[in-house]
């Protein structure tokens, strides 16, 4: 994924400047200019970022995140400084990483209807990160969405639901997006593997926009029974034309989840003849996924932002290490049009298309780095006398000869990168 420099470089002064007067306003925070004391840091927030930095990054939490998060909000002694802390330090991060989501359907030339109002809807919202990111991507990557939107958030932590609907208001309006509005849904989504499951009610509206952030690894069902249930509810909640951004943790289990949920999608999809189930990212096709080949690959993005002042600070005194922002995600539309006419930048690729899925490193005079495209994943090498690969860009029309230990791309038409 290529972030562009206006969103990369968007959080390093301003976002503090709207972070701030919001908490200093909510009396989440003493005063204006709270984020600049490093006491004030020391004493209530970095206790809280460390223990749940440490629950979120438990490299075989095969449970999920939910299970050890759940109990830590109701047996905080301090469950405001908890929440706080989480919203200060963990938030923007993941405003962010839906935010890149966006600019890379921008990249690739998706671009909303014209004059079709922006009915959305948050999963598992908490502090509404999906939401902002989403008004974060827009505003630093336009898609030519609309200025009247509603978004539905929907979450099963009261006080952290409150937070997050005021939040994004006050988000919205800040980046100019004034006629954008939001509802709160107070509510514990349940599935089960009968026929009427789904993550809404039979009598909820038609959406066409769906963002779910860090929130299918808290499901204790398996990949297939989860899969039922999202074509269950696209098929009856989400428009045609609809999207649905999926972002999940980096880690080996739930990244290897998410890409076993997509591979169940494919085949309900294949099964049953569903032809406006299209996955778009970061897969380039329907092609069988080659991180799942080897059970200890997983297949997750990184990227790169300009951290905002205070999370440098934070990041020093919780010895956390975020320049770099990884994350794994799924990107769903519900559409019976080609694949080039939904992201147009892909066209005349045909089913030639590969994604550097690592960095790139010098092997001689030739560039090697692991691509995936139809034919799986794999490591290849591409000579290109003074041309540069990085982790992200997108090659279009390539021919490769070679096996999936070691292929050389020949020729391609051409490049997509920063």
């Amino acid at each position: 994924m290529r972030v562009p420099e206006e969103l990369e470089t968007a959080f390093k002064n301003g976002f503090q400047e709207i972070l701030e007067r919001f908490a200093a306003q909510k009396g989440l925070i003493p005063e204006a200019g709270s984020l600049g004391s490093e006491r004030f840091l020391a004493r209530s927030v970095i206790p809280h970022v460390q223990k749940l930095s440490s629950l979120f990054n438990r490299e075989e939490n095969t449970a999920g995140q939910g299970s050890g998060l759940d109990p830590y909000w109701k047996e905080s002694s301090n469950p405001g400084n908890l929440r706080l802390a989480y919203f200060l330090s963990f938030m923007p991060c993941n405003l962010f990483r839906v935010a890149s989501i966006w600019s890379e359907l921008g990249r690739l030339g998706f671009r909303w209807p014209a004059d079709r109002p922006l009915n959305a809807i948050e999963f598992g919202a908490g502090p509404a990160a999906g939401a902002c990111g989403i008004a974060a991507g827009e505003r630093f990557s336009a898609l030519g969405l609309s200025k009247v939107a509603t978004w539905a958030l929907i979450e099963q932590e009261k006080a952290v639901l409150q937070m997050g609907a005021d939040w994004a208001s006050h988000y919205f309006a800040e980046l100019g997006f004034r006629d954008w509005g939001t509802r709160s849904f107070h509510r514990k989504i349940q599935l089960n593997a009968g026929p009427q499951s789904g993550f809404l009610p039979r009598s909820a509206p038609r959406f066409n926009l769906w963002v779910a952030s860090y929130f299918l690894n808290e499901f204790p069902e398996s990949s297939a029974e989860l899969a039922e249930s999202l074509v269950r509810s696209w098929d009856r909640h989400l428009d045609e034309e609809g999207l649905v951004i999926i972002v999940e943790p980096a880690l080996r289990a739930q990244s290897r989840r998410l890409l076993e949920v997509r591979r169940e999608l494919l085949r309900i999809r294949e099964k049953r003849g569903i032809d406006w189930l299209q996955v778009l990212l970061p897969c380039l096709g329907h092609q069988a996924c080659g991180a799942l080949e080897a059970k200890e690959d997983w297949c997750h993005e990184e990227v790169s932002w300009w951290r905002p002042p205070y999370i440098r600070e934070i990041d020093e005194m919780a010895k956390l290490d975020r320049k770099t922002l990884p994350f794994s995600y799924l990107v769903i539309a519900k559409s019976r049009r080609a694949r080039d006419q939904i992201l147009p930048a892909l066209a005349g690729s045909g089913e030639r298309a590969h994604r550097l899925v690592s960095p790139a490193h010098l092997e001689g005079r030739d560039s090697e780095f692991f691509i995936c495209g139809k034919e799986g994943k794999r490591r290849a090498r591409y000579r290109a006398e003074g041309d540069s690969f990085e982790r992200g860009d997108i090659l279009l029309g390539a021919e490769i000869r070679g096996d999936s230990q070691a292929s050389r791309i020949e020729k391609m038409k051409g490049r997509l990168g920063k």
